[in-house]
């Protein structure tokens, strides 16, 4: 044992700070200690908050520990995420108290864990979009790796669960070569060596003293034990990737490693969430692979699977190539040149990871931990994304293909050949290089042919997939305007090639302007006023823009409309428009009066025959939703929402309409003598918009943060010398995800408003303590009434909910009332829809002399969790655990199973 060593200036043991961090024990023991302690309750946290609200196990594991955490070490310092470890920190201790068996051949196997990695986390990720972001869902798996580690820790020795098991084992040392960092001992004071406390203080049966001479550390967490038990051990700064450039004995596995992480980060990303983003996404195979197998919602997965494919593809071809030209064995050209890979996913993703940190990652952790620890908080992001300097990110991974490059010249070196084979080689050997160069380049040439898909938006009586009637592929399609913006309709922002059937072009000024259907273009021109020349139309026969005063347009057939209810489409030949029409139904006309069927959308609707009156008794209510639309519209216009991008900050606004019942049928109720009033989530009171939307009154109020907003509408009317005193009451929570609001007590305090006489407060209960906090079947509601600012005792209250229950209750002296959601959707299992909304109604009078007050307050419920959560992850783990204990039972037993062996005794 060394207890003193002159240290080089490279060493960072003698820096003291460095020092101190990377090997004082009792530091590592605390930081291990706190690392556990935090990975455990952030399971915990998960399993007990398993809603989308808990936002601090997701900021845990996939804000912290992966990729933030992860990818900055392994490309800096190495694999020191490894030494702090939970699974590895808990298993020392497993280990040292367990059977201390040798792990069986065909379970030392690298790949398992690979596999694990690629198709357990990150063929799951593309496939089922959203499943690792459920808090529940992470807090499983990673409670089931945790008893699966325990479990191998307990049985076998060497902490062979990290070598060969777990996830990121081989991962980390495969990639761990990139740093700048090496552990290794100063040899001249172990030649004399007898005690090899360093090897004896390591888990891992490593011998730290033979790192310098195989130029590699094996399978070293970076743990320290050896450093803490020696003097002689060094852990010092070196070149970048130093040890690529001398031979090193690499595994198959590490090859296969940065081949299949390249696949499924990198260019996974690239297909699934750069190029599906595109406008021609249904173009590209894994789109039309999983359309032929109408399986469109996996389309990711398959986005995954060719990704691997191709990456595998070039990656074996070019070593193959290469070995040919170098006359070499494949096996050894596979080591030797393979390791190049390694710069291209830890770069991509260096790049990405620091992004995403800068422009929301660093809020979900800081907001995360004020969730889970009861803070209050107020942050905002570091950056926003479109800021110059976050472009600088993403010449990282151009730095990793230059350093790729880099690699495979140093590395080539290495092999003895001459130099025009070598160049043959490298060329052959850099096919993966290439590919991942041409993938960017080639996004990079489709967003900026074809634009990016607009988000946002919903369509209604047609297929969002693409395949209604309106619909053209994008090399089909005819677009003149120019710039980000030229998929776009110039005046509704809709998605053109997916409407291109309807669509329409002008001139303004000389500048082309195209609109997705004949709607649009006549809010330019006879709404707007606009100077418009040069009208044309898309004939649906060719696809070809022509004049459209000379076309033939078919008016109300059965094909759905673009932008109105009643459906438009031109052709140039007369006769096609007539085959059209026996076939679709609908009017042949021209494009005057195609303009004036047009024209219609933008006219109030008017009743037929004597208009209809209404009680002025008749009570009426606020919401959020069309109540004369169909609750499943599959049919009728279409809109895309959305609007063009723009640089600008929008307000968020909520649409109200104002409505009545009557004999089981809503409709609009006319708003001549109403008047509204909107509380923010702060109280104050603010402005509503009032808009006709097809005949319609609509009322809008700006929802820019989250919270809390109240609305009322007011009536007054007089009947028979009794006044009717109405009002509708709207308590609307806007919660809206990667918002800075912080949900706190002030939250849910109790409106104060002289507005309306009369009025309906709910108390909101301590469960509530999120922006998406949702009423639920067995819930019991609180409510106060109140008149001119008073509690309101005795007065009557009904509830009466969507399936047509109904309950009276009285307010008591406090005004207060409790009622109780019944439990009232009881669909077969296999039909049962956790989303499934309901509506309720609560309506509150009070009458004193000539004057009777009704007050209705609307809101919507939901299943309670209790109702839909399934046992099937309990049975699950059930399984596995009986499975495991099957296991280890009969390897126990099977080992201390010897065979009858006869024994003579000699006298």
């Amino acid at each position: 044992m060394i207890d003193f060593v002159k240290r080089d200036n490279n060493d960072i043991f003698k820096n003291s700070i460095l020092g101190f961090l990377f090997k004082n024990k009792k530091f590592l023991l605390a930081l291990r200690i706190a690392v556990t302690a935090l990975f455990f309750y952030a399971i915990y946290y998960g399993f007990v908050n398993p809603g989308r609200d808990n936002i601090f196990t997701g900021a845990v594991f996939w804000g912290i520990f992966w990729a933030l955490f992860m990818v900055v070490t392994l490309s800096t310092f190495g694999r020191i995420f490894c030494g702090i470890c939970p699974h590895g920190f808990l298993g020392k201790y497993i280990t040292k108290f367990g059977l201390k068996k040798t792990m069986p051949k065909w379970m030392q196997n690298r790949y398992i864990g690979i596999l694990i990695l690629v198709i357990g986390w990150w063929g799951v990720y593309y496939t089922f979009d959203g499943f690792w972001k459920s808090a529940f869902n992470t807090a499983l798996m990673f409670s089931v790796l945790t008893l699966l580690s325990f479990i191998i820790y307990y049985i076998y020795k060497d902490m062979s669960y990290c070598k060969y098991i777990c996830p990121i084992g081989t991962l980390t040392r495969a990639y761990d070569k990139l740093s700048f960092t090496k552990l290794e001992t100063y040899t001249q004071h172990c030649k004399d060596c007898k005690t090899f406390e360093c090897a004896n203080a390591c888990e891992y049966n490593l011998k730290p003293f033979t790192f310098a001479k195989k130029n590699q550390t094996d399978d070293c967490t970076l743990c320290m034990d050896c450093a803490t038990s020696c003097e002689a051990v060094s852990f010092k700064f070196t070149k970048p990737a130093e040890q690529l450039n001398k031979k090193l004995k690499i595994l198959n596995a590490e090859i296969w490693t940065y081949i299949l992480i390249l696949a499924s980060i990198p260019v996974s990303m690239g297909f699934a969430h750069g190029l599906n983003r595109s406008n021609i996404a249904e173009e590209f195979i894994w789109n039309k692979t999983a359309a032929f197998f109408d399986l469109t919602q996996y389309a990711g997965g398959f986005a995954f699977l060719y990704a691997v494919i191709f990456t595998v593809f070039f990656s074996f071809l070019g070593l193959f190539l290469a070995s040919k030209v170098l006359k070499k064995e494949f096996n050894q050209i596979f080591t030797t040149l393979g390791i190049a890979f390694i710069p291209l996913f830890i770069f991509a993703s260096l790049g990405h990871t620091l992004e995403m940190f800068f422009i929301k990652d660093y809020v979900k952790i800081v907001e995360g931990f004020a969730q889970a620890f009861g803070m209050s908080v107020d942050v905002v992001p570091l950056a926003k994304r479109g800021d110059a300097w976050l472009h600088y990110f993403k010449l990282f991974k151009w730095i990793g293909v230059i350093w790729a490059f880099i690699i495979l010249y140093k590395r080539i070196k290495l092999i003895d050949s001459t130099k025009v084979r070598k160049l043959f080689g490298f060329f052959f050997a850099s096919f993966a290089i290439l590919f991942y160069i041409g993938l960017n380049i080639y996004t990079g040439y489709i967003f900026s042919k074809y634009g990016a898909k607009a988000r946002g938006g919903h369509s209604h009586g047609g297929n969002a997939s693409g395949k209604m009637f309106q619909t053209v592929s994008f090399k089909d399609a005819t677009l003149i305007q120019e710039g980000k913006d030229k998929t776009s309709g110039v005046v509704c922002g809709m998605n053109l090639p997916m409407f291109y059937k309807t669509n329409h072009s002008t001139t303004l000024d000389g500048k082309p302007r195209q609109y997705c259907s004949i709607h649009c273009l006549t809010e330019d021109l006879k709404i707007k006023k606009l100077s418009l020349e040069n009208i044309k139309v898309v004939d649906v026969t060719t696809l070809k823009f022509i004049d459209a005063k000379s076309a033939f347009y078919v008016v109300g057939s059965r094909q759905k409309g673009t932008m109105s209810m009643v459906s438009k489409y031109a052709f140039a030949n007369k006769k096609d428009a007539f085959v059209f029409s026996k076939k679709y139904g609908g009017e042949v006309v021209d494009f005057q009066k195609a303009m004036e069927k047009a024209m219609e959308d933008f006219k109030p609707k008017k009743s037929w025959g004597k208009k209809a009156s209404i009680n002025p008794k008749q009570e009426f209510y606020l919401s959020l939703t069309d109540p004369t639309a169909k609750k499943k519209s599959y049919g009728g216009h279409m809109h895309g929402g959305g609007g063009k991008p723009s640089s600008k900050k929008v307000i968020p606004t909520k649409k109200l309409y104002l409505a009545y019942e009557n004999r089981g049928k809503k409709s609009i109720y006319p708003t001549k003598n109403i008047s509204f009033y909107v509380f923010d989530k702060n109280q104050n009171q603010k402005d509503i918009i009032e808009e006709n939307s097809r005949g319609k009154k609509v009322y809008k109020f700006e929802t820019p943060s989250n919270g809390y907003y109240n609305i009322f509408a007011i009536e007054q009317t007089k009947v028979d010398e009794k006044s009717y005193y109405k009002v509708a009451k709207l308590e609307h929570l806007q919660g809206k995800h990667g918002s800075d609001d912080i949900y706190t007590k002030d939250i849910k305090k109790e409106l104060n408003q002289n507005v309306s006489k009369i009025d309906l407060i709910r108390i909101k209960s301590e469960d509530e303590d999120s922006f998406f906090y949702r009423l639920s079947m067995g819930d019991t509601l609180s409510f106060k009434a109140l008149f001119n600012g008073k509690p309101l005792k005795d007065a009557p209250l009904k509830i009466k909910l969507q399936s047509g229950w109904v309950k009276r209750f009285k307010t008591d002296d406090n005004g207060l009332v409790n009622i109780t959601l019944i439990r009232d959707y009881f669909p077969n299992w296999e039909d049962f829809d956790k989303r499934y909304k309901q509506e309720l109604m609560l309506t509150l009078e009070y009458e004193v002399e000539n004057e009777k007050y009704i007050l209705t307050y609307p809101a919507f419920y939901y299943p309670n969790k209790s109702d839909y959560e399934s046992y099937s992850y309990g049975l699950i783990i059930l399984l596995i655990t009986s499975l495991i204990g099957g296991f280890i039972v009969y390897r126990f037993r099977k080992n201390r199973t010897k065979a009858f062996a006869e024994t003579r005794y000699v006298k």
